[in-house]
């Protein structure tokens, strides 16, 4: 009843799994099991007592996965099951020491690093659809090979969402090797404690009201709300070029761009060229207080994405109470019911994002019971419990735990 948790990121990094990771480290040993984690990272003074090991970073990438290598290998002997959380960086190092310790590995699946990557680093243009239809250069292609090998060779395949499971199946995993647990999301905070969340709970009030918080942010006028990590398929250049015609029909629209990543100059040279400067803010990465906070005070939330496994931070802004705009790509319909609780468009469609947004700024009443039906009707299918229940049914199924 021990099984180690192998992840590429853990707290105090932020992102979804490092959460995910946190939320199972504290509560898989209540029912019964004993967890340790491996992460890269630099090693942080409880990590000893807390049973969690890391590679650190700054050596390089070779050294990097031979040493996560060496540390799973170390730990597997101690270990009923390794559960690793991605299928390069994390499960090429896991897969290898599993093989040579005859242990079992099950794998999660959030995304399609080879195609991740290839837009990043190898010019690849293609939506993650279209890139499972065609073949790349060599580095691509070999990316491709490894993730491939990895989630063969895993006893599961876990996915948090059905699109991502139809991902998986296009590698060739088999159907009845994936399961699909949605991922929780964090309790979001309000400026009003009234607010409930989509769990069904009174939701946690910020210190401040949405006046107060509006003040202390500066958001005068019609905010717009987006947030993401900066590269090209989050769509934020989009949105940057629409601003000059939305400007044109009202003064007081302000876009607000929560994110850091490899395009963050390139938005911000567009911004200057375009004189925006005092319409759009590029925050940088926030801390989940100071988003919450933002996603208290804007007035809806746009995310132009053209890939999304599952869009944690769209349900974030649903349970906060903002309406939403989002595109029809990957997970998103599994969140958003079209003209019920949110408006679903093609991803870029320029004329479609903005006409949405004009139809939630000049109807309040609509934008208004949009946000209202999305916090009722997300129930309680992206809360804790109900994610900790599906990994505990996987390791039982596995052997693993014991019946409660």
């Amino acid at each position: 009843m021990k099984i180690l948790l192998a992840t590429g990121i853990y707290p105090p990094d932020i992102g979804g799994p490092a959460t995910y990771v946190k939320t199972l480290k504290e509560e898989l040993p209540k029912r019964g099991i004993a967890v340790k984690v491996l992460a890269y990272g630099e090693t942080e003074p409880e990590d000893e007592e807390a049973g969690v090991y890391r590679i650190s970073r700054k050596q390089n990438v070779i050294l990097r996965y031979f040493e996560y290598f060496r540390q799973v290998f170390k730990i597997a002997g101690e270990v009923d099951l390794v559960y690793a959380q991605d299928p390069v960086s994390v499960g090429l190092p896991v897969s290898l020491a599993c093989f040579l310790k005859r242990k079992n590995y099950i794998l999660k699946i959030v995304g399609d690093y080879a195609w991740e990557q290839g837009r990043q680093r190898a010019s690849v243009k293609d939506d993650l659809d279209e890139f499972q239809k065609r073949q790349y250069g060599w580095k691509v292609e070999l990316w491709r090979f490894i993730e491939g090998v990895v989630a063969k060779n895993a006893r599961l395949v876990i996915t948090p969402s059905v699109y991502l499971k139809n991902i998986a199946r296009k590698w060739g995993i088999r159907d009845d090797k994936i399961r699909v647990i949605y991922n929780a999301v964090k309790e979001v905070k309000t400026a009003d404690s009234t607010r409930s969340t989509g769990s069904g709970r009174a939701s946690s009030p910020l210190a401040a009201s949405r006046d107060e918080l509006r003040r202390k942010l500066k958001l005068d006028g019609y905010a717009i709300l987006s947030a993401g990590r900066l590269v090209p398929w989050k769509g934020f250049e989009l949105l940057i070029d629409l601003m000059p015609e939305l400007l044109k029909i009202a003064p007081d629209f302000k876009l607000v761009v929560i994110g850091e990543g490899p395009d963050k100059e390139k938005l911000a040279a567009k911004i200057k060229n375009l004189n925006l400067e005092k319409n759009i803010i590029l925050t940088g990465a926030l801390p989940q207080a100071e988003l919450w906070e933002y996603m208290a005070a804007a007035d809806i939330f746009v995310l132009n994405t053209g890939y999304e496994g599952l869009p944690h931070i769209t349900i974030e802004a649903m349970q906060s109470g903002l309406p939403v705009i989002t595109t029809k790509s990957g997970g998103n319909p599994e969140v958003i019911k079209n003209d019920e609780t949110g408006i679903l468009v093609d991803y870029d469609n320029r004329e479609a994002i903005k006409n949405a947004i004009l139809k939630l700024y000049k109807d309040r009443e609509y934008a208004r019971g949009l946000s209202e039906r999305a916090k009722r009707e997300i129930g309680d299918r992206f809360g804790r419990e109900r994610m900790v229940a599906g990994v505990l049914e996987i390791l039982k199924l596995l052997g693993i735990g014991k019946n409660e």
